[in-house]
């Protein structure tokens, strides 16, 4: 049944985007390349915000290049809950490891 009312939805979504397209008087002209954001368009999205419009900037980048293949490889970071955790003892913590194990 879950299904059924999903196919509904999407199919009025389908029916929706066609007739906006069929309206929609520009020419396709084939795919687009993926062009990377302008630091004025991040400002002017962001507001007068320079820090997270240069963070955005800097993750839009980052994410571009992951996509294109050029992107370096990022060292992970190794969680470790008993440095985290600092209020809990070992012994709880392993505790705790043990039930979300189960």
């Amino acid at each position: 049944m879950a299904s059924e009312e999903l196919a509904k939805k999407l199919q009025s979504r389908l029916v929706a985007t066609q007739e906006a397209a069929d309206h929609d008087p520009r020419p396709d002209s084939g795919p687009s390349p993926v062009l990377r954001p302008r630091p004025q368009e991040a400002e002017a999205a962001c507001g007068d915000s320079s820090s997270s419009s240069s963070e955005l900037s800097a993750v839009l980048t980052r994410r571009q290049d992951i996509n294109d293949g050029t992107a370096a490889p990022r060292l992970t970071r190794v969680f470790n809950p008993y440095t985290e955790f600092k209020e809990f003892s070992r012994k709880q913590i392993k505790d705790m490891e043990a039930m979300f194990k189960r």
